[in-house]
């Protein structure tokens, strides 16, 4: 099974959060560009200061989706399916209400997955319970 197989597969899990470390996340970014394509899902990426965006659609920035809590909050309206990649979202949860806005979005009757990219990605304890962590080819550390 190949790289993007397994991406798929853990997109179709149960968990409604996942965590991929991975100290090259423009590469991760790159493969879940290339599931899209042959996909039916609708994902999309947030990046640091960036709005959210669709993949395959980047230039066309969707309003008020810069700060993390307005990007959750977008989330959590959405009323269709949705895979949701966070790039270096991370720092954000250090915020309570970061937090529990991602509680809300597990919680929501409308099934949407949220995935956070970054080197080193610290949860919750809150958190832990539903989230499927993975590592694409972390550094060594010394």
């Amino acid at each position: 099974m190949n790289y993007l197989d397994q991406l798929d597969k853990m997109f179709d899990a149960q968990y409604r959060l996942i965590t991929i470390e991975t100290y090259d996340p423009q590469r991760v970014e790159e493969l879940i560009g290339q599931l899209s394509r042959f996909s039916n899902k609708a994902y999309y990426l947030s990046k640091p200061d960036h709005g959210l965006t669709r993949i395959g659609a980047a230039h066309i920035e969707i309003p008020r989706t810069k700060l993390p809590s307005e990007l959750l909050t977008h989330i959590l309206e959405a009323r269709h399916f949705g895979i949701y990649i966070l790039s270096d979202f991370h720092p954000a949860l250090e915020q309570q209400t970061i937090v529990n806005q991602l509680h809300e979005i597990i919680n929501d009757e409308v099934n949407k997955v949220v995935v956070m990219i970054g080197e080193h990605i610290t949860l919750p304890e809150s958190l832990k319970p539903y989230t499927m962590r993975s590592k694409h080819k972390v550094k060594a550390t010394a």
